[in-house]
């Protein structure tokens, strides 16, 4: 890995936001009673200054070593975060609370609701992973008369977000595609970031997608995370021997072009360069997997029937959920109809980062066309 200015820039503004949450509910629950002796204090302070750094260092080791430990240690680290994140927005709740009922000269249980604070931090994570685990079938309609001749009663069905790898592992993909075959696919489109970024064993890991059946077939586009990955020589190969992988290129099926737009930090303007340098005609019926629907408004202006994305987890736990919402929009989750064309964003069905799901459901969407 290499440790750029940028780079190391974010990785101290991610320890300074760290430390100072820590300190905060460090504060927090030895001011309302909850820390009672100065051993239990140190070994708090202990657990809140060693996790985050723990779980930088596996996410540094990960890059160069696959080991057990380094998984074990990387999921304690990546739960506390959002553990952290609510107690100390539960904190702040505390503080503007007691600092209410002092000004109305009010007598509140300050340790009982510092206590529900806690017990409400750890179960709404514990929902959350559980809550990760439980797969959805989803049914989105869209409307295309360009479509709908050749797509009508077909199942096409939309994958995104995966994130195999220190997370989620084959157990995870065979869930996947057990649930993709239950549907029975027309077609099955994979939307980018199979993998998480970080090195694992990608024959074992994928060989489930072997399982696969699709009457047109089954297609994968890149997103973002599968760029975070040092082996790509390695992992491309594996992908390719059960997808057929759209990087920039079309194919053309069942009457219809599927062009996948590999993952770039660009603007619109670019993406329509490469859409039209995909070889898309604006004349046929289109598919086009795009793992980030940020650029959607150039496929619009471009006539494509149907864009596919996913990227947005959307949000994936509250209240990153709301961040994600304020971005992306209307595009960052379902169907949205513009002229000629319909567009689809799915939450995906894995987590990227900490493997909890709160406010949002992983899901594999079915895309039925009239």
């Amino acid at each position: 890995m290499k440790f750029s200015f940028g780079f190391l820039a974010i990785l101290l503004a991610f320890l300074a936001i760290i430390a100072g949450s820590s300190l905060l509910v460090l504060r927090t629950l030895g001011a309302f009673g909850l820390v009672g002796s100065p051993s239990a204090a140190r070994t708090l302070v202990w657990f809140f200054s060693a996790t985050p750094i723990v779980l930088i260092l596996c996410m540094t080791l990960y890059n160069k070593i696959n080991s057990p430990a380094l998984s074990f240690f990387y999921h304690i680290g990546i739960i506390w975060l959002p553990i952290l994140l609510y107690l100390f927005l539960g904190s702040i709740l505390l503080w503007i609370t007691y600092f209410i009922s002092k000004s109305f000269g009010v007598h509140l249980p300050m340790t009982l609701l510092a206590s529900i604070v806690v017990f409400v931090s750890l179960a709404a994570t514990a929902y959350g992973i559980w809550n990760a685990t439980r797969i959805r079938i989803v049914t989105q309609t869209v409307e295309s008369t360009a479509l709908s001749a050749d797509w009508r009663d077909k199942n096409i069905v939309l994958v995104s977000d995966t994130h195999l790898g220190i997370v989620r592992n084959k157990h995870f993909m065979k869930k996947v595609v057990k649930k993709i075959n239950s549907v029975n696919p027309d077609i099955v489109l994979f939307a980018g970031d199979i993998i998480d970024g970080p090195k694992f064993n990608y024959a074992k890991g994928l060989e489930q997608l072997s399982e696969l059946r699709a009457t047109f077939g089954v297609f994968y586009t890149p997103g973002n995370h599968e760029a975070y990955n040092s082996e790509p020589e390695k992992f491309y190969p594996i992908i390719e021997k059960y997808t057929i992988m759209l990087r920039d290129r079309k194919v053309d099926i069942n009457n219809t072009q599927i062009i996948g737009l590999d993952f770039k930090n660009e603007t619109a303007d670019t993406t329509a360069t490469r859409l039209s340098t995909a070889g898309y005609n604006d004349n046929k019926p289109s598919i086009v997997i795009m793992h980030d629907p940020k650029n959607i408004k150039a496929l619009q202006n471009a006539g494509v029937s149907l864009a596919v994305s996913g990227h947005t987890h959307c949000g994936q736990f509250f209240p990153i959920n709301l961040i994600v919402k304020s971005i992306y929009k209307k595009y960052t989750y379902g169907v949205n109809q513009v002229g000629n064309t319909a567009s689809v964003t799915t939450c995906g069905v894995g987590t990227a980062m900490s493997p909890l799901r709160l406010g949002t459901n992983p899901e594999i969407v079915i895309i039925k066309v009239k």
